[in-house]
């Protein structure tokens, strides 16, 4: 591997969960089930010569705490318990980078940001310092929100059997405040969205691992799914049965379910 390249979303594995269904459960890093107690900690991220303002970093976290009462209320249809906390690292002051990498969708994104974010913090291993921070914060769960100016598409950073744990284990996501100002929304959408793909979530929209045969097909059973698209207007969308499924909220499979699997989730 060469300094996090071509490592992404990838890393798979697979559990036989506490129900009846066996589904790709990402139990083996910081963020293991989306239920209880789950912290996240934030880290705004910037070059030398594109500094977050005070009124840009009010804006984010008010559209996180959005989209948390978001998941939050989609827990509950589901009877399930969940509290999300915010913890912004660094006493708020922006992690300098000498410059950031936009992310594409390609699937070959850089992965070493939630590492590299805490070797500025001082932690020289990623799972001792999960074990830290979640003690630090009382949490079941884990993951690290890297909020990045500038544009680019976000993505999650997951954590898979056998990978090098000291760097990779706690779990997290690539945040891109690209056009917060005009689309505040569609920003607390993506949030959601990526958040989910850290619990096992997949993408029911065409990508590189996904067809448009079951983007089609997810479009006529899960229109309003939040793995399906995200929209400015948050409130329509949900957590349907499949996604719900998938991040252990509704222990009901269905038949079909097997078949939206992403063809970058191995069996």
């Amino acid at each position: 591997m060469n300094r996090g390249h071509g490592f992404i979303v990838l890393l798979i594995i697979f559990h036989l969960s506490s129900f009846s269904q066996n589904i790709d459960r990402w139990t083996a890093g910081s963020a293991r089930q989306l239920n209880g107690e789950v912290a996240s900690l934030i880290c705004f991220i910037s070059t030398p010569n594109d500094n977050w303002s005070e009124s840009e970093k009010d804006s984010v976290l008010r559209y996180i705490k959005k989209s948390d009462r978001w998941l939050i209320d989609q827990a509950l249809s589901y009877n399930v318990k969940l509290n999300i906390s915010n913890y912004i690292l660094n006493n708020g002051t922006d992690i300098k980078f000498d410059s950031i990498e936009q992310g594409t969708g390609s699937g070959k994104e850089r992965v070493d940001w939630i590492y590299n974010t805490l070797q500025k913090l001082g932690y020289k291993n990623s799972k001792k310092a999960a074990k830290k921070l979640k003690k630090k914060y009382d949490s079941d769960n884990l993951q690290m929100l890297i909020i990045a100016k500038g544009n680019g598409r976000s993505y999650a950073i997951r954590y898979g059997s056998g990978i090098n744990k000291k760097k990779y284990f706690l779990e997290g996501m690539m945040l891109y405040s690209g056009n917060l100002v005009y689309n505040p929304n569609h920003f607390a959408a993506v949030y959601s969205h990526e958040l989910l793909h850290l619990y096992g979530a997949w993408d029911l929209y065409a990508t590189y691992a996904q067809t448009i045969d079951r983007q089609a097909r997810a479009t006529e059973l899960y229109p309003n799914d939040i793995m399906l698209r995200v929209d400015q207007n948050q409130g329509p969308l949900k957590v349907d049965k499949l996604t719900a499924w998938l991040i252990g909220w509704n222990q009901t499979e269905e038949e079909h379910f097997e078949w939206f699997r992403p063809s970058d989730y191995n069996k």
